[in-house]
């Protein structure tokens, strides 16, 4: 009786006696509003979560129901998890659950997280307050967007400025590879004759023409042989007609 009695005031103790302490990034909280807030039990970071007991009690189990094993003033324990019972924080000296002292009977640093949330409680043998620091993921985000977007910003920055390089280049080709136009003959078609382009290709519309109508006169202005074919220049560098489709007046 004496021992639950005993209980009761370190509990009323903790309540009343709870006050903020400045934690790492400035949120700080009773260790209260922690506990009420988060739920079921919590992983601590293990080896890095010790504690020693201020007086000598009996270890409680999950339900906050008394053991019989016996926790001594002055026994330096390893916390693996944290938990709420009936209002007040508790400690858990076994991974298996099984044995639980008060927090507020003991000396030492607890740490844990729940979500982006990292808590840390702290007790002196008379009460517990707790610190968190909070991951902000989203400035994250926006970061690695900015970073994107100046990223983009710069490659397209640089493809503009290889596409106008190539542009320049290619046109010097074109221009050092035009056909020197010499003096314009006169060509007959023999037959129905297709016009080509530079390349040697068929082109689809020349004039308003699909073909060139059969003993129709034209100007040769100068030849080119493309592909070992030689041509007769109907506009130097666009328009061609085989040599081989027109005689030459």
């Amino acid at each position: 009786m004496r021992l639950s009695h005993k209980l009761v005031m370190v509990s009323a103790a903790v309540l009343m006696g709870v006050s903020p302490v400045v934690g790492m990034a400035g949120n700080v909280a009773p260790v209260q509003a922690v506990t009420k807030s988060a739920s079921g039990v919590h992983n601590t970071y293990g080896k890095n979560s010790k504690v020693k007991v201020t007086k000598t009690m009996k270890f409680v189990d999950r339900n906050g129901k008394k053991t019989s094993k016996t926790a001594p003033k002055g026994g330096s324990y390893t916390i693996w998890n944290v938990k709420d019972i009936d209002g007040q924080v508790y400690y858990s000296i076994q991974t298996d659950l099984k044995y639980w002292i008060p927090a507020a009977a003991t000396e030492g640093t607890v740490t844990y997280k729940s979500g982006n949330t990292t808590y840390t409680l702290k007790s002196n043998g008379k009460k517990v307050t707790t610190s968190t620091t909070t991951t902000k993921k989203t400035s994250n985000k926006q970061s690695t967007k900015k970073v994107a977007k100046k990223t983009t910003k710069k490659e397209s920055a640089k493809t503009t400025s290889k596409k106008s390089s190539s542009k320049k280049a290619s046109t010097k080709k074109t221009s050092s590879k035009k056909t020197p136009v010499s003096k314009a003959v006169k060509i007959t078609t023999k037959n129905k004759a297709y016009v080509y382009d530079k390349n040697g290709k068929r082109v689809k519309n020349y004039l308003g023409l699909k073909q060139i109508g059969k003993n129709v006169t034209l100007k040769g202005l100068g030849t080119k042989t493309i592909k070992g074919v030689k041509y007769y220049a109907l506009q130097p560098n666009h328009y061609y007609i085989k040599a081989s489709d027109v005689t030459v007046k």
